[in-house]
């Protein structure tokens, strides 16, 4: 049950106090477009901005927020000026643009709400805020990808990336790497909430050769009696099945089989279902990752990855790491949602002793780590 309740704990999302320093800046509705129309969004500040502190860029993505619950960044906030971009999804301008037929326009709503976009957003805010000078990225699941987006299109506006298990599903795919969850797919859990399940489970060792009935009956039941105390998934927005959209694209399109096997594959199509029928009908052009641009990248990378992650192989990020000159892979004996980690408050420690480069302060987040038993036993691969 003590372990159990530390998914309650999920480190999920970025989960800041209130703040009445809340800005609206005018971004163009595409940043392809010369001379575009103007939509405002909006950033919040945890304290007012000061230019003597380094700066920490966050953004919000429609998944990813229906978990943001726990991971509290309020000890950074006086070390940190600590940015959190709410974005363009919500913009009423967009959303009176796609459906001025009073039909959606799903093929337009990719276009003004797909991760390019959002890439292009983050730019503008960075460059009101710093002006010329870099900045500090840190993204969980969903919103780590994004900014290994943006990292390949601005890698010298970037001081530094610390990117907790990116959900980049074409690694997965184009490495042809093991669905981590196959053996969970006869739980009689569908849609949302098999999602749900995947996410928050951290049970080790769970689709191993050693792994018996009983111990995915055990996991199944654990959640069914905890999960009315869990944050779900909705009701899919415009903005939300743009994401969905994108992260089946990337998990099956091109793949051997275009009929996925995998059930959070099949119900990402389901619920994007209107895009992928325009898409069909008429291609357009969809914006992942350039992986190679990952080598123009001088600054430091710090990829936090999840070793019992049943969402995403764990393999996929000791490939990340490789794609960048300058990076550190630290594996955590945890699941997707970073339950554990989140619980031990250890992620604040971390963050701030790598962004200082404070080689103590690492040593001692380190040993921390290791105490907890969160580390996971890999010495080639830690390089932290």
């Amino acid at each position: 049950m003590i372990a159990f309740l530390l998914f309650l704990s999920a480190l999920t999302g970025f989960n800041l106090p209130p703040s009445d320093t809340t800005h609206f800046l005018f971004v163009p509705l595409d940043h392809h477009t010369k001379d575009a129309k103007k939509i405002k969004i909006s950033y919040t500040l945890v304290h007012p901005y000061d230019k003597q502190k380094e700066t920490i860029l966050l953004i919000e993505d429609p998944l990813d927020k229906y978990f943001q619950e726990s991971i509290d960044l309020q000890p950074l906030s006086d070390e940190f000026n600590i940015v959190h971009i709410k974005g363009r999804n919500d913009a009423d301008a967009i959303l009176k643009i796609v459906n001025s037929t009073g039909e959606i326009d799903w093929a337009k709503a990719y276009q003004l709400l797909n991760m390019d976009q959002q890439a292009g957003d983050i730019e503008w805010i960075r460059k009101d805020l710093l002006g010329d000078r870099p900045v500090h990225l840190i993204g969980f699941s969903g919103t780590a990808a994004y900014l290994h987006y943006y990292l390949g299109l601005y890698p010298e506006n970037v001081k530094s990336l610390i990117s907790f298990n990116p959900l980049l599903f074409d690694l997965q795919k184009n490495l042809n790497l093991t669905n981590p969850s196959q053996c969970l797919e006869a739980i009689p859990l569908e849609k949302a909430s098999y999602l749900d399940f995947l996410w928050y489970n951290k049970t080790e060792n769970l689709c191993d050769e050693q792994t018996g009935n009983e111990d995915i009956d055990l996991a199944f039941y654990t959640y069914l009696k905890w999960q009315f105390l869990l944050p779900s998934i909705g009701k899919a927005d415009i903005a939300l099945k743009v994401r969905l959209f994108e992260h089946s694209y990337g998990l099956t399109y091109n793949a051997a089989s275009h009929s996925p096997d995998a059930k959070v594959a099949k119900w990402m199509i389901l619920e994007s279902h209107e895009i992928w029928t325009q898409f069909e009908h008429q291609p357009f052009t969809v914006y992942g990752v350039n992986y190679d641009r990952g080598l123009d990248f001088s600054g430091k990378v710090l990829i936090v990855g999840a070793v019992h992650d049943k969402l995403l192989s764990r393999f996929c990020y000791d490939v990340l790491a490789e794609f960048y000159s300058n990076s550190t892979l630290l594996l955590i004996r945890d699941g997707h949602s970073f339950g554990k980690l989140g619980g031990s408050m250890l992620h604040n420690k971390l963050i701030s002793s790598f962004i200082n480069n404070d080689i103590q302060g690492k040593v001692t987040v380190y040993q921390l780590l290791q105490d907890e038993g969160l580390l996971f036993n890999k010495k080639d691969r830690v390089r932290y």
